[in-house]
């Protein structure tokens, strides 16, 4: 078991003290008072494309909108009465600063998860943090365990640190923020070329530029371009796994399975569950006359999504119907 620091022990011993009566309730909804403040991590100074830290007051709220911010994301629960509280007043404050409020509860005390939906509600922060189309702050009680997990789940989801690493070209930043958005948007309307045209004047190395480039040229057609613009991304980071996995789908179309293979595989090693790589993997097998092996690894990716149509299809040409 985890011993918590004797100054965390102090802080919590004087908590349960407090909790019963009026007073520590009070304290507890105070994270800025002096009370709170030694043990909360400070306000960040600097805002990226994710911002992590404490609970906000007002006042650091309007300066994160006033910089150009868009989410107020929050780790806090509902469950426990005095996050309550502080969500209520949160979003009264992030609507009147044109912030938009999300929260995923995590309850946590010193690092000690309450409720068993943690890491559920991780992972929806996670995907939700995924496809920002513009700059969010994300926070927990002290900023201390519940963002930190959520930053180590990103990171593990393929999500570079320079999201969330402050830049020292604001202007090559911000553009780069902005024109990502702007090509999400296109992306999702199939406008592939708008998505190649936006990102274009981009000189930055991006893990995302590079899968919005990619997989436009990939829809496209255009595979040799594709596969340029996924080991790209890589090179900025080697382990990400939708460079990865468009990687692999441009090895499948250039009839390089067993290349595929080793990219789905990579994939595969960190995100067991990852339905587009199992997919690509179930097609590389096929493409290698291996039947068998196919249809078990598309019948997996049928129980995961039992709506995948080309999963469907594909299983039946591994049985030969």
């Amino acid at each position: 078991m985890k011993v918590p620091k004797p100054r965390n022990l102090i802080l919590i011993v004087a908590l349960l003290l407090l909790g019963g009566g009026a007073a520590g309730y009070r304290i507890l909804l105070s994270p800025g008072s002096v009370w709170v403040r030694w043990a909360r991590v400070a306000f960040p100074s600097h805002i990226t494309r994710i911002t992590f830290g404490p609970y906000p007051s007002a006042k650091e709220l309007r300066n994160f909108s006033d910089k150009g911010g868009k989410y107020d994301v929050s780790l806090l629960d509902p469950r426990l009465p005095y996050e309550k509280e502080l969500i209520e007043r949160e979003k009264a404050e992030a609507a009147r600063d044109g912030l938009i409020f999300r929260d995923f509860p995590m309850a946590s005390v010193f690092d000690h998860r309450i409720f068993s939906d943690y890491r559920d509600k991780e992972q929806k922060a996670v995907d939700f943090l995924k496809h920002l189309d513009g700059p969010a702050y994300v926070h927990c009680y002290l900023g201390k365990h519940r963002v930190i997990h959520v930053r180590n789940a990103l990171l593990k989801a393929g999500v570079p640190a320079s999201y969330w690493t402050p830049k020292g070209n604001a202007k090559e930043y911000w553009e780069l923020v902005n024109r990502l958005a702007d090509a999400r948007k296109e992306f999702e309307k199939k406008n592939y070329g708008r998505v190649i045209a936006i990102l274009e004047p981009l000189h930055a190395r991006d893990v995302d530029v590079a899968a919005l480039r990619g997989w436009s040229h990939y829809y496209l057609g255009l595979y040799t371009e594709a596969a340029a613009d996924f080991k790209g991304g890589l090179e900025v980071d080697s382990r990400n796994p939708r460079d990865l996995e468009g990687l692999g789908y441009c090895y499948l179309q250039q009839g390089k399975p067993v290349m595929a293979q080793r990219a789905f595989n990579r994939v595969l090693s960190r995100e067991s569950q990852n339905e587009g790589a199992l997919m690509g993997q179930g097609l590389a097998y096929l493409a290698l006359q291996n039947r068998p092996t196919a249809a078990g690894i598309f019948r997996q990716v049928l129980a995961m999504d039992p709506g995948n149509e080309e999963a469907r299809n594909s299983l039946k040409r591994a049985e030969g119907k």
